[in-house]
This record gives structure tokens, sequence and C-alpha cells, in this order.
């Protein structure tokens, strides 16, 4: 009895089925970036975190000079009478100056680390924004973030499960790698619309998951 089956190659069967339900019939187009370094070589990053230093500069200023002004009233009390009227509102002057201290030192904190954390996100915004734009000009259907690129770290077990578990990709092709087109891009374009800002000095930039 002969064989009534045509047997048809998978890739020519899904093939077809792409064709027949409207989907893509070439093969994508992918490219990749390494993340950690297009932060570190923002400008606009850079200028941003330049900010933050600042900011932090002028909140510890206040910081030192509130400490200065509590102290100060400290040493007063000793002019004063323990358990006196006046040594009691002194006191009172005293205790309600360390509570502003304490909740300088909190503002400080959250204040901050709230800067750094716009910094991030509206850095990433932009590269999302610029790697739109040359996938559309090179003709690139995905950007992968290439996350082999950073090292596992040495630690315990369950700190590398985590690790490798995290990560996505296994291998990316250098050729693939639009990195520094990204960076050149992006730093072009901060300079032509921050003229007088010129090349930000290198700070140590903020990344998510970073300390």
């Amino acid at each position: 009895m002969q064989n009534k089956y045509l047997i048809i190659p998978v890739s020519l069967v899904v093939a077809v089925l792409m064709w027949a339900a409207g989907g893509p019939t070439t093969p994508a187009v992918v490219a990749s970036v390494d993340l950690e370094k297009v932060y570190s070589s923002l400008d606009q990053q850079k200028a941003s975190n330049g900010k933050v230093v600042v900011l932090r500069g002028e909140l510890k200023k206040r910081i030192t000079k509130l400490e200065d002004e509590v102290r100060a009233m400290k040493d007063d009390l000793e002019s004063f009478q323990t358990g006196s009227t006046a040594h009691n509102e002194a006191l009172k002057k005293v205790i309600l100056r360390a509570s502003d201290l304490t909740a300088l030192h909190k503002f400080t904190q959250v204040k901050v680390e709230s800067e750094q954390a716009n910094t991030v996100r509206e850095a990433y915004m932009a590269i999302r924004a610029s790697c739109a734009k040359i996938a559309t000009e090179q003709k690139v259907d995905f950007v992968f973030i290439d996350d082999t690129v950073p090292t596992i770290n040495p630690t315990n077990l369950e700190g590398t499960v985590q690790q490798i578990t995290g990560r996505r990709m296994l291998y990316a092709n250098p050729a693939l790698d639009i990195t520094d087109l990204l960076i050149e891009r992006m730093n072009s374009d901060f300079r032509a619309a921050n003229p007088s800002t010129g090349s930000p000095q290198t700070l140590t930039p903020a990344l998510p998951g970073k300390s």
C-alpha cells in the first residue's frame, strides 16, 4: 500500500501559516546595547548627577549650620541653674531645634534619593527615544539590552543563582552592537540643546539596582 501522506518541513508549514495570517515574511533585524556603558557615558546623566551633587552640598551646609546652632544652645544651658524656669525654657528650645535637625537629615536623604531616581528615569526615557530613532533609521526591529556584559560577582549560591537567572541573553554578536552609536547620538543631541553646558565632568552614574 502506497503512503498517501506527504511529509512537509516544519519551517515551510510555519512560513505558510504566517503568510496566510498576514504575519511578517522576512527575518527580524536585531541590535544590542550595553546599558551600563550608555549610562556612564551620557553627558545628560553626568550633568544631572552634577546637579545632585550640588543639591547634596547645599543641604549639607544647612545641616552643618543647624548642628552648630544646637551645639551652641546646649552650651548656653550651662549658664542657667538646672530646674529653673529659664533653664527649662532653654531646654525646650534645644529639644525643638534638635527635632528640626533630625527632620532635616531625613529630608536630605529623601530629597537626594528622589533626585537621583529622577535623573535615572529621565535618562532611561531619553535612551528609549533615541534607540527608537536609530532603529527606525537603521531598519532595526528590536533593540535588546546586552546583559552578557556584566560579570557574575562572587557570592553565595543564592546570590549566584539570582544573577544568572536574572539574565536573558547568553550571547550577543558584537557586530550588532549599537552602543557607541547611541552614545554619540545622545551626547550630540544633548550638547546641541544645551550649548552652555559643555562637556560635563565624569561623575559616578546612578543605575537601577546599583548602590
